[in-house]
């Protein structure tokens, strides 16, 4: 499993590259990490405005002081975003949840009247979004995160509400606390079904991926099996991108067994995939087409290029050994198909070279070049 890994965690990753889907993921980059620089970006906008703002004499002093240090602050974690890594992220996210917390204690107990509206507004359209955040940066854990910001929230509410100098507000309605604690439960209800809904479906995924990989490999040398070159096959007929087959056979592997054991020729073949696996591209295809036969198949290249390529495994082949197994040799036979089209001629006009390889003496490789004139095998 660990060698078909290496070769491709999922043989529909190669069938997209061979149509041209060469779509890539965000690396180490998580959506949750994703959304929560967003979310500070605009926050950051929202702050420059506010300054702007305040510094030609819209709002308070005290909101110009308070808009001006989250600008600095949240100037600070942009400016850093690429060297705090996703532990850093999650601690980011953290602080501004217990900062926007102060914030909404602050307004409540002893904010003017005058700022405390629109830093409560600010703190109720930001505290969600910031609990979904590490809702996915911490995978889960959304019930306890949300009931304990909801019910900090909501006591601090129920406090701010004996107020009197609120009253002109309107924010002395002892309802207001109970309906945060209420609204915020109700998001970790909420939170709580969508993490374990996709924790399902991710395990689902990695299941069916997992059953995929397994299908498709062969399980003794780690590589593709006749399976999935059967399916690479018949996907490429519709492709227009040139390619050629290389079969190859292991010269005189009953005789290996026979001296050996079967499992030093097990170990032969491994040793063989290997190699194959070496030395060829990452977006060519390698496969164990049964027994001691194998099959790579050469995407984008030349007829004297996959001709080159052949003779070079086909050397590799000879003189690179283990001291515990035997040398060997292997025949190989090359066919090469202008379009995907003509890969299902191609593994016969291949097959049938490795034929005439074996029967004019082996270790060797034969070229069916068809209407194509070669320019000469090139040496090693």
């Amino acid at each position: 499993m660990t060698l078909a890994r290496a070769q491709g965690a999922n043989i529909q990753r190669f069938f997209d590259l061979i149509g041209g889907d060469q779509r890539q993921g965000d690396g180490a980059t998580t959506s949750g990490s994703q959304m929560l620089w967003t979310l500070i970006l605009f926050a950051w906008i929202l702050a420059t405005i506010v300054v702007v703002s305040g510094i030609f004499g819209s709002g308070t002093t005290l909101s110009l002081y308070i808009a001006t240090g989250w600008w600095l602050f949240m100037s600070l974690v942009l400016l850093s975003w690429p060297r705090i890594g996703l532990e850093g992220q999650k601690k980011v996210n953290l602080l501004i949840l217990v900062l926007l917390i102060l914030r909404w204690a602050y307004s409540w107990l002893f904010s003017p009247p005058e700022e405390a509206v629109i830093a409560l507004v600010t703190c109720l359209l930001y505290v969600p979004l910031l609990i979904t955040t590490a809702t996915i940066l911490f995978s889960g854990n959304s019930l306890t995160l949300c009931i304990s910001v909801g019910a900090l929230m909501g006591v601090i509410a129920m406090a701010g509400t004996t107020r009197d100098a609120l009253a002109a507000s309107y924010l002395n309605d002892w309802r207001i606390g109970p309906l945060v604690l209420g609204v915020y439960c109700l998001q970790a209800w909420l939170l709580n079904n969508w993490v374990r809904e996709r924790e399902a479906l991710q395990a689902r995924t990695e299941q069916a991926e997992s059953l995929a990989l397994a299908a498709n490999t062969d399980a003794m040398t780690g590589i593709y099996n006749r399976r999935a070159a059967d399916q690479l096959i018949a996907d490429c007929a519709d492709s227009g991108r040139r390619c050629s087959v290389i079969f190859l056979d292991v010269d005189h592997f009953k005789l290996v067994n026979d001296r050996h054991g079967h499992d030093v020729g097990d170990s032969v073949l491994k040793h063989l995939a290997d190699i194959l696996r070496q030395r060829t591209r990452a977006g060519d295809f390698v496969a164990r087409w049964g027994g001691e036969e194998f099959v790579v198949i050469l995407m984008s290249v030349s007829a004297e290029e996959s001709a080159r390529i052949a003779e070079n495994l086909r050397h590799h082949i000879e003189h690179t050994r283990k001291t515990d197994l035997p040398a060997v040799t292997a025949s190989l036979g090359v066919a090469h198909a202008s379009t995907g089209a003509e890969l299902t001629e191609a593994i016969h006009r291949a097959d049938q070279a490795l034929y005439r390889a074996k029967s004019g003496g082996r270790n060797r490789v034969e070229v069916d070049w068809a209407d194509i004139e070669p320019d000469g095998l090139p040496a090693t």
